[in-house]
Parts: structure tokens; sequence; C-alpha cells
């Protein structure tokens, strides 16, 4: 199978607004470009598994060394949901690297559209759920969970942080943190899973416990508030983006 960059080129669509392949070409097309995984290595052992002989390199690694990748090799990137991968591509586009893609819908699509586990959303929540609820502490009531615990978790729930991005970009962020912003979070919130594991942080921990009381009153069952938010967790020595 060709090798060069163009048959990855030719496959990569920006209707979303981000570069990606789907999950079917990319299991079609395996030999043509550089496949890498960039979950945590804990998450390839969860319930989505890992595609057989992928490269792992977790996000940080990978945004790490953007300025040393080769710049005219053929890269797709694939993670859970195709979330992180997404932002990643793009960095990596912006860095020079100038063929790569994000597979849309991740391991999720893997498993459900070549796989075909029809119900592996069900399994993987479930997990997760139960997950998420042994790590939970409550103060003065507010569920928590510790920046150490969301490290050696990261892909086993969404992680959201409702600051402004002036603020990220001021203190720094999760790399793996989805960012929207506290205005505009609970219209957002209307449409998400009420049962799906959630962990919202903030500067301090101040708004993400607002929002968790909110999200909890509004009939959310698996969420809890990241203790210390980003200040908690540069103390702790974690890395920022």
């Amino acid at each position: 199978m060709p090798t060069d960059a163009s048959v990855l080129a030719s496959a990569i669509s920006t209707s979303t607004g981000e570069l990606e392949v789907s999950a079917a070409w990319t299991a079609a097309h395996r030999d043509a470009f550089r496949l890498v995984d960039i979950r945590e290595p804990h998450e390839l052992q969860g319930p989505l598994g890992a595609i057989e002989g992928v490269e792992n390199v977790p996000l940080l690694s990978l945004l790490a060394q953007a300025g040393r990748l080769d710049p005219q090799q053929p890269l797709v990137l694939i993670c859970r949901s195709g979330r992180r991968s997404g932002r990643a591509a793009e960095a990596l586009r912006r860095a020079g690297v100038q063929t790569v893609a994000s597979v849309e819908g991740g391991m999720i699509a893997w498993n459900t559209d070549v796989l075909g586990k029809k119900d592996i959303l069900s399994h993987e929540k479930a997990a997760n759920t139960h997950n998420l609820s042994q790590a939970i502490y409550r103060t003065n009531g507010l569920p928590e969970v510790s920046a150490q615990w969301v490290v050696q978790n990261f892909g086993r729930f969404r992680l959201v942080d409702v600051r402004e991005p002036a603020e990220l970009m001021a203190v720094g962020r999760v790399a793996q943190a989805e960012n929207i912003p506290l205005g505009s979070f609970m219209d957002t919130a209307q449409g998400l899973d009420r049962s799906a594991p959630l962990v919202v942080m903030c500067a301090s921990g101040g708004r993400s416990g607002r929002v968790v009381r909110a999200l909890e009153s509004a009939g959310f069952t698996s969420v809890a508030s990241l203790e210390g938010g980003i200040y908690g967790w540069k103390a702790s020595g974690l890395p920022t983006a």
C-alpha cells in the first residue's frame, strides 16, 4: 500500500472543523501512515481496549516532541472519542506536521464501526461510573476527587474546565480538559447524559463546586469537583499545557 502523504491527505475531512478520517478508513489503510494512540497507558487496558500493535504516545509527550517530528510523515492520531486527538492534530499542524488527522469518534468508533461492538458504550459507562463513585469523597457535602486520582484515571470520565479562556492562557491548563466557560456551561449541560461520569474544575474549586451542586440538583448522578482546581493541580507538581 502506498505510504506517501497524499493517501492520507485525500481522505481528510474538515466538515466538523477538525482534521478527521473515519475509523473504517483508518482500519483499511493502516500501512499508509503512522498511527498513534494519545491516550494514557492505563486507558489502553480499559473497556475500549487498544488497536493491535498501535503506538502509544500520551498527549503531553506527543505535544512536547512536536518540533522534532518528521513534518513529511503522514500521521493519524486516536483517543477515546476524538476530542483530544482533534485538538492534538491541529496543534501538530501548527507545529509544521504537513499531513495529520484525528480518527473521528476515536476508540468508540473503532469498537462500533470496525469491531462491531455495538454495546461497548454501556459497558464502558457502567465501569467508569463505578470507578468515579469509589473515588469521590464529600467535603461539606460536596463530591470531590483529588488531582492525583484524575491523573491516574484520564479517559474514564469527561473533564471540563469552567474557567475563562484568558485564565487558561495566564495560569495554565490541563491538556486533557475541555474548556467550557462557566457562563455557557449550564446551558451546555442540558444536553449531557446525566448518568455519565463528569469531573468539573476551575481555578481553586469554588466555581466548580457551585457547578457540581447545581448539576446534582438537576439530576446528575455521577459528577465531582476537582479539589483545589488548577492551583491545587500545580501545587501537586502535575504538568500543565
